[in-house]
């Protein structure tokens, strides 16, 4: 798979994410640390469902742009997927650009803003940068920080900032501690290996059992679109580590509906994994999806068997 088709892969898999306003405002919650945040209210989402990424740009990134009604007046939100391994440091630049297409857009149909009346104004327009490369993002955040010589003038020249989401800055333990579909995506994300990944799936299991069936369909669409991705170069199976990551998605379901059944009961657990040895599954990919020990479950083999 070359890196085109992973950045497009990952893009997808973000902005079919995103595009829930439920896990957009799950995503300002938890990762954009401004006091206006907690007035985000889902019920005051609205998607624009227009993209504003520029022909130049269209095999770099993707977007997602959402109307908010908040403290009584509309604020546009602009999402950038900025799914490159590299840093692009004219990013101040392009999301100067978007921001000025996206005022366009609204205001085209708008013959009374347009008038030149002394109550106009512009919509705010908070932009947001979401880059997942394993780079340290090192492009400035500021607009004005690209002007030449900009230390020698004031306020008069052209500024704004960006928020910036880094996924791979984020610990295990911060991203683990939020407990929700956002935190778990990034973890997800962030794997190197094999092991790592499947020990992150394991530690995901009880948040998982508290999502909701939607969020759960949601993250497991999620891991479904880029498991090729994570699959290390050197596996000698790749389509029996797939299915084995597939299985564990599976287990994730049904360890949910099964808690509902048992109340975390030891049972239900031992139902789930004896399910998993009749479809297939090793012991040692069940062993950590489960907790329960190889020789045990080697134990339960021999009896199904």
């Amino acid at each position: 798979m070359n890196q085109e088709t992973i950045h497009q892969r990952h893009d997808t898999s973000y902005r079919f994410l995103l595009s829930s306003k439920k896990l957009f405002v799950e995503l300002l919650r938890s990762f954009v640390n401004q006091g206006w945040v907690q007035a985000v209210n889902e019920e005051h989402v609205q998607e624009i469902p227009h993209s504003f990424v520029l022909q130049d740009f269209k095999r770099q990134e993707a977007d997602l742009v959402y109307q908010v009604h908040l403290n009584g007046q509309d604020v546009v939100f602009y999402l950038l997927l900025e799914m490159q391994s590299s840093v692009d440091f004219r990013m101040p630049y392009r999301l100067l650009l978007y921001q000025v297409e996206i005022w366009r857009y609204l205001l085209q149909n708008e013959e009374d803003a347009l008038s030149n009346r002394k109550t106009f104004q512009l919509p705010p327009i908070i932009p947001i940068v979401l880059y997942n490369g394993k780079k340290k993002w090192t492009a400035e955040l500021q607009f004005r920080k690209l002007l030449a010589n900009e230390d020698l003038f004031g306020p008069e020249l052209l500024n704004f900032e960006y928020l910036l989401i880094d996924v791979a800055r984020y610990t295990e333990e911060e991203l683990l501690s939020l407990s929700n579909t956002i935190g778990s995506v990034f973890l997800l994300d962030q794997t190197e290996d094999r092991g790592q990944l499947l020990d992150r799936i394991n530690k995901l299991m009880n948040t998982a059992q508290q999502m909701s069936e939607d969020n759960l369909q949601k993250i497991m669409a999620w891991v479904a679109n880029i498991l090729l991705q994570k699959v290390p170069r050197n596996e000698s199976n790749p389509e029996r580590f797939i299915q084995n990551l597939e299985m564990i998605a599976l287990f994730m379901r049904l360890e949910k509906i099964l808690g509902d059944i048992h109340k975390g009961e030891q049972q239900g657990k031992e139902a789930v994994a004896k399910e998993l040895i009749r479809m297939g599954m090793d012991s040692s990919t069940i062993a950590q999806a489960t907790g329960f020990s190889t020789h045990t479950i080697e134990e339960w083999r021999k009896q199904t068997y």
